[in-house]
């Protein structure tokens, strides 16, 4: 059986808690203030592209090495994760969702509904990227202390 590589599972959850960090200071400024200042909403953009890559990246990194399995798009490993038991079902949906939004943030970046972005960062969208480092993480000590399962 091949191992996971913890170390860039670790890395990637660094990733995550860098932007969640950066995005979260976002909170302290009006709606209106954001959709007024294009430096703020490029380093939104970005900080959300770095931490849902992240997290798509240790998806398909998990699915990959334990399932052998690769998801036709990036939302749909979120719902694999989820058949193979590693995270709940609504928060596959979510996370689903917000790989969508990286897509359109990379690809159409001229279509951006910048206000549904603050809604993005300043709700509990942010929140789900902690849930899904919470439930990766337990499902990974779960997982190395099972003999049959190394990580």
């Amino acid at each position: 059986m091949i191992k996971l590589n913890t170390d860039k599972i670790y890395s990637k959850f660094r990733d995550i808690k860098q932007s969640i960090d950066r995005l979260k200071a976002f909170r302290d400024i009006s709606l209106d203030e954001f959709l007024n200042d294009r430096d703020k909403q490029d380093i939104a953009s970005f900080r959300l592209i770095v931490a849902i890559e992240a997290a798509i990246d240790m998806c398909l990194h998990i699915e990959a090495k334990v399932f052998k399995k690769v998801p036709e798009e990036y939302a749909g490993c979120f719902k694999l994760l989820c058949d193979h038991g590693l995270i709940d079902l609504d928060l596959s949906i979510r996370l689903g969702r917000m790989a969508r939004f990286r897509n359109l943030l990379v690809h159409q970046y001229w279509e951006i509904d910048h206000s549904r972005m603050y809604e993005i960062i300043t709700g509990s969208d942010v929140g789900d990227l902690e849930e899904f480092m919470s439930q990766i993480s337990r499902w990974i000590s779960n997982r190395s202390r099972d003999q049959d399962f190394p990580v």
